[in-house]
């Protein structure tokens, strides 16, 4: 903190409570510059004039003393009617009717009360100043030359419009002496009132009877004749800011006020005193530390951690991007770290708001108006009285819990694979893509985890292999084609001999061995051979037959041997059958040899005659003995030569397992596979370069993928896609089988968890607010025991309605401090803070609408400056307090007002943030037009359901017979009767449509103003069913304002109607009043951002007049602006490539009759609608860049607010099973059982679907 003699403040900021100010800034006479006689000065000094000069400009001349006693400034009740002036003292509301009778008298009294309305609403509005009031007894006096007129009392009066008329209601407050005659008189006439004794003698016994403080002050000021005392009653706007704000702007010593003042010391120190700032990622944020008490999206979550950190900030918040969010959630914060906070704000919607939204985190109370604090603080105690600790353990456990499961998943699903290279999502969108082509690719190959990581780098290589080996003709034919797929000959002499010899079994052996066998067999009872190896074996025991008859007698077959054979076995092989009948068998046996037959090794022969018999009796079952018929020698011949060639194709085709050989074949089928190998075959062209290609494609392993690449004849154009999908699809397995984190690819158990996470987070959120809340009740508990003469003081000024913010803090500033670390005030209200009382840090919202002098008073109060406020639709104005006849203000140039705000001025001072990212649920082509025309096309802003189904939120209306006379005085045409009748049709049709959405009327003349408000009393009368709309309490009561009256108003629904025409000729005038002033363009950015659903624009004049060259550049601006309305920009494409996995789905929902559009208004992946339902789909991939908080909850919730029905969808679920996803869409739109039917019928869907946003209808509401 910069002082003219190093003085610093002391280190507990907001802790000390001592009576001298630590920003005091007379100590300049304490420092040593070397020369007795010099004092030194702050380089600051001549910017404090310049701020108190613009203070002493408020408000024009002050209405307490200045007052203009004219029909169009006052309501003049003197001689209003008994009844109803009774009945308004009486504190009823009471119609203008009522009180003046006589038309005469009331016509000007109608008059006057429009423009009090009109200006009290605007001062209320954009100042926060409350200023009509009933003025008892006028006061004239004159004093150097000037006249002085003023009400001698004042009590604060509610003036509003009831239909024609006007409701006026006398306020329960006290009456008050007014403050500025009182000093008036003392300073120029020396005359001194006693405010409580003139309140005094207006009550008689609880009567209001004003004339005895009326005749007290003739008998003072009797010795003067220049005073007068008129027994009046008038009610006008009375209020004073001058001399307060003044006087709390004595002592203007304050680093940053020092540095708005250009003290480059200030300056160097508030730029060096920044403290840098990590805003850790929300994902990364333990429950402990994550305590905001309202959402945040990044951008807000870095501006909060900035102002925590103690930093002063610039904080451009356009319309309906979450400065209340920001706001409490610092508030949240620094209420945490013991520090108080005051929140500056000229317009009480701003600080309604952020009151409103503590009250929501549980925090009613702790936000104390300077203006009013007795509600807060007995709401801030009773808050206390009932506030218990939450129980968050669990819920900061389950949420930490949660989340690591669900980043572990997000994680596992971008996670390369450290063999393959490759993540999940990278397969989804792989296998999506492919699945999309021209020809999807239908392989089922699988490959093998080798041939999958050899593949990894080198799938290129593969495809051009697999290329290649179509090219030759490797694909041609595949294993039902040809019996040659599939060989591998070591030469292309090696295929030709092997077709050769299938040709020579083919044409010859075969057909003679199966030709010679048939007679042969017959003439034996074996039946005919099946397979050319049961010719051979019958062939083999035919001829072993006939060598046994050779040598023995055919009744070796009669029975069996095995008898004989154990007799004849060798000595131990027999022993256990006893001698004489082994001797007998043996003899037996040689019986069965032929007659001078030798044969040598008995026991064996017989052994092969057993099997011999065997075998014979397999095949015969008819008892015949076996026989041998002849021509068996030469048959042996042609089934030896046969039996080798056929031997010889079995191992090159790969044959020669069991079962598997060409023998093993019925004779049918293998002449017909002779019959084909012997045929020429193109597959055994090119066998050398194929049989190089297939041996390198058999080193990557891909055999499965030849296989089937040749059985379905894949032609080249198509190889690598198919390689591609096989490996892709196995590498997909590969991931999903061993990544845990993917949850064993079960999406139900991930919506379950997501589902979890939701109740969790939102539980966690709603115990932030209470854990502050608890928080701030400990203290005050901790201070009752502390303070109890506090306490007591405490409940005194409460029960009595005294408490102020000056008798809290004197009586009671510790149980003040704990039941109110904020406080809120306008700038014209913080003069009646305590010097004492000190802040950590000041918020001033609006700042962009204040000028600094205005809010010296705040900013001299913390060493800590966060200014919010919107450079495009705010600026600093001039405005009166009182009604004078004249405009003070004349010609402003709001370009120059802008550079004389506290926002321009602090933001060269102290970094800039920003806010873009809008939450109002207006239409798409609003937003659009708003953030192209005014904000540089930054704004984001979540897509409105109705504009994507084609209900415009913006629409133009130019006025055919717009033409009028131009006013003789200042030559202008305002108010066209064509224009006012279409203004008042719009706002009847919005009452009968419409009436639980809010209205306004805004225009840019203030005559219009008048017109229209007079048409719709008469149009409301005709229509007394409407008439509640118009006259009903409500927050958003409808208005008809010009728009500088607008800044600090919204509605849902805005009709901004121009209110400037032609001349009968058609000309267009270059003046159309504020807008053609310098800055004009700044009123139309509050006239477009007004409206939070729908803006109508009526103008008179047409879009090309307005373009029109010769007229002014703010001109020329309304008819760029207006171009942009009829025809609004289109929305920016993301240029992100379009996920194949959702253009499936597209497809899918197309088929089903639904409206699909991909990646809309680069928001949405997948937009789709039908029947007015409107579907948002998420997918892993879109919802990467956000956290899970943010995924999760906060971005379907603001989908959802903006009318979609949202839908989240998985990765795994779009690959797997994309039909059930597209039932559960038309499910949601009432397509179930048509969904259920087409999705089988017609499972490729559609192309008709629309891929880039359309223009969106404009002129259709």
């Amino acid at each position: 903190m910069w002082r003219a003699d190093s003085y610093d403040a002391p280190q507990g900021v907001g802790e000390s409570l001592e009576t001298t100010p630590w920003w005091s800034g007379d100590l300049a006479h304490q420092v040593s510059v070397g020369d007795s006689e010099a004092t030194p000065v702050n380089g600051a000094a001549q910017a404090w004039e310049t701020w108190r000069d613009q203070i002493r400009s408020l408000g024009g001349p002050s209405p307490l003393i200045h007052f203009q006693d004219r029909n169009e400034n006052r309501i003049d009740l003197s001689r209003g009617h008994p009844g109803g002036l009774a009945r308004f003292l009486a504190g009823s509301p009471t119609l203008l009717v009522n009180l003046i009778r006589d038309d005469m008298a009331r016509k000007p009294a109608h008059k006057a009360a429009g423009r009090l309305v009109n200006h009290a609403l605007e001062l209320l509005q954009n100042r926060g100043l409350d200023t009509m009031a009933l003025g008892i007894g006028l006061v004239e006096w004159k004093h150097d030359g000037v006249d002085y007129c003023g009400p001698l009392l004042m009590r604060p009066v509610r003036l509003r419009r009831r239909g024609k008329d006007f409701e006026l209601t006398l306020r329960k407050s006290r009456v008050r002496l007014n403050p500025g005659v009182q000093r008036a008189f003392a300073q120029q006439l020396q005359v001194t009132l006693d405010a409580e004794a003139f309140v005094a003698l207006t009550d008689d016994e609880g009567a209001f009877k004003p004339n005895p403080a009326l005749d007290r002050l003739r008998d003072l000021t009797a010795h003067r004749g220049d005073v007068t005392v008129a027994a009046r009653l008038v009610i006008s706007s009375f209020a004073e800011l001058v001399d307060p704000m003044l006087d709390d702007a004595h002592d203007l010593e304050h680093n940053v006020l020092d540095a708005l003042g250009s003290n480059t010391t200030a300056v160097a120190t508030l730029r060096t005193s920044r403290v840098p700032v990590e805003v850790s990622h929300p994902d990364r944020r333990s429950a402990d530390t994550d305590r905001f008490i309202a959402d945040a999206n990044p951008e807000q979550d870095a501006i909060v951690a900035n102002i925590q950190a103690g930093n002063s900030l610039v904080v451009q918040t356009p319309p309906g991007t979450g400065a209340t969010q920001v706001v409490v959630n610092a508030l949240g914060g620094l209420i945490a770290n013991h520090k108080r906070v005051l929140i500056v704000t000229p317009r009480p919607a701003s600080a309604h708001a952020i009151k409103e939204r503590l009250a929501e985190s549980g925090l009613r109370g702790a936000a104390v108006e300077v203006a009013n604090p007795g509600k807060d603080i007995i709401a801030s105690i009773g808050r206390n009285e009932k506030a218990k600790k939450p129980t968050l353990r669990d819920v900061d456990a389950a949420l930490e819990r949660l989340r690591k499961v669900i980043l572990r998943y997000r994680e596992a699903l971008s996670e390369k694979n450290h063999e393959l290279g490759v993540s999940a999502l990278d397969c989804f969108s792989a296998l999506g893509r492919l699945s999309l082509s021209a020809k999807p690719p239908e392989t089922t190959a699988r490959l093998d985890k080798e041939a999958l990581v050899s593949l990894a780098g080198g799938l290129g290589q593969a495809a051009e292999l697999l290329a290649k080996a179509a090219e030759l003709g490797e694909f041609k034919y595949g294993p039902d084609d040809s019996p040659w797929y599939g060989v591998s000959f070591t030469s292309l002499e090696d295929a030709r001999k092997s077709q050769e010899r299938a040709k020579r079994l083919s044409i010859d052996l075969i057909p003679k061995l199966l030709e010679r066998i048939e007679p042969i067999l017959a003439q034996t009872p074996l039946p005919q051979a099946k397979t050319v190896g049961q010719i051979g074996m019958f062939l083999h025991l035919l001829m072993d037959i006939r060598d046994t008859l050779d040598r023995f007698q055919p009744t070796v077959f009669d029975r069996s041997l095995r008898d004989l054979i154990r007799a004849t076995a060798p000595g131990d092989d027999a022993k256990d059958m006893p001698r004489i009948q082994r001797r007998r068998l043996k003899a037996l046996a040689k019986e069965h040899v032929r007659p001078g037959v030798h044969v040598g090794d008995l026991h064996e022969w017989l052994i092969k005659i057993q099997a011999q018999r065997d075998m014979w009796n397999r095949f015969v079952e008819t008892g015949h003995q076996p026989s041998v018929p002849g021509g068996l020698g030469d048959l042996q011949a042609l089934f030896q030569q046969s039996e080798t060639d056929i031997a010889e194709l079995d191992r090159v085709l790969g044959r020669s397992a069991l079962n598997a050989r060409l023998a093993d074949m019925p004779t049918g089928d293998l002449v017909d596979l002779l019959a084909k190998l012997s045929q020429e075959s193109e597959i055994l062209h090119g066998l050398e370069q194929r049989q190089e290609i297939a041996d390198l494609l058999a080193q990557w392993r891909l055999q499965p993928l030849v296989e089937d690449l040749a059985t379905r004849h894949v032609d080249g154009s198509g190889v690598a896609n198919e390689l591609a999908m096989a490996w892709w699809r196995g590498a997909l397995e590969t991931i999903l089988d061993k990544e845990e984190g993917l949850l064993g690819s079960d999406t139900e158990i991930l919506q379950r968890l997501e589902a979890d996470f939701r109740l969790v987070d939102e539980a966690h959120a709603a115990g932030n607010g209470q854990l502050s809340g608890w928080q701030l009740a400990e203290r005050w508990s901790l201070g009752l025991m502390d303070w109890p003469e506090e306490a007591q003081a405490l409940k005194k000024m409460l029960q009595n309605g005294t408490a102020t913010v000056q008798s809290l803090n004197s009586f009671a500033p510790h149980l003040t401090k704990a039941l109110a670390p904020v406080w809120v005030a306008s700038p014209y209200d913080v003069h009646h803070l305590p010097h004492t009382l000190r802040f950590d840090a000041v918020f001033v919202l609006d700042a962009a609408a204040l000028r600094v002098g205005e809010t010296l008073g705040a900013l001299r109060r913390a060493p800590q400056v966060v200014a919010f406020g919107d450079p495009v639709a705010q600026t600093p104005r001039p405005f009166t307090l009182g009604m004078r006849v004249e405009d003070p203000a004349g010609v402003v140039d709001r370009d120059e007002a802008h550079d004389e705000s506290l926002f321009a001025a602090l933001r060269e001072l102290v970094p800039t943030m920003k806010l873009e990212h809008s939450y109002r649920s207006s239409g798409d082509d609003l937003a659009r037009v708003v953030s192209d025309a005014f904000y540089g096309g930054q704004g984001q802003h979540v897509p409105w359901a109705g504009s994507f189904l084609g209900h415009p939120a913006l629409a133009l209306d130019v006025i055919e017979d717009g033409q009028g006379m131009p006013d003789p005085i200042t030559g202008i045409v305002e108010g066209v009767d064509a224009e006012v009748r279409q203004t008042v049709s719009h706002v009847i049709d919005h009452a009968l449509l419409r009436p639980t959405e809010s209205l306004m009327v805004l225009t840019a003349s203030a005559i219009h103003a008048s017109k229209v408000h007079d048409a719709l009393g008469l149009a409301v009368g005709a229509k007394p069913e409407i008439a509640d709309f118009f006259t009903k309490d409500s927050r958003e009561p409808f208005l008809v304002v010009t728009l500088d009256q607008a800044g600090a108003l919204t509605r849902d629904r805005v009709i901004f109607s121009l209110g400037y025409g032609r001349t009968p000729h058609g000309r267009v005038l270059s003046d159309l009043g504020p807008l053609s002033q310098p800055g004009g363009e700044r009123l139309l950015a509050v006239a477009f951002t007004r409206a939070r659903r729908h803006l109508r624009v009526l103008s008179c004049v047409s879009i090309e007049d307005l373009r029109d060259e010769r007229l002014s550049a703010t001109t020329r601006a309304l008819g760029d602006v207006l171009h942009k309305v009829d025809n609004p920009p289109l929305a920016k494409v993301s240029g992100r490539e379009q996920d194949p996995l959702l253009v499936d789905l597209a497809k899918r929902l197309d088929v089903l009759g639904m409206n699909v559009e991909l990646d809309y208004q680069g928001h949405i992946p997948l937009a789709a609608s039908y029947g007015g339902y409107c579907i948002a789909l998420d997918t892993d991939t879109s919802l990467m860049p956000f956290s899970v908080r943010e995924a999760l909850r906060l971005r379907p919730a603001a989908l959802a607010k903006s009318g979609w029905h949202y839908v989240r969808a998985h990765s795994l679920e779009l690959f797997t099973a994309p039909d059930a996803v597209a039932l559960r869409i038309a499910t949601l739109v009432g397509l179930g059982d048509t969904a259920g039917a087409t999705s089988h019928d017609n499972p490729e869907g559609s192309h008709t679907f629309r891929t880039k946003p359309s223009a969106p209808v404009t002129h259709a509401e």
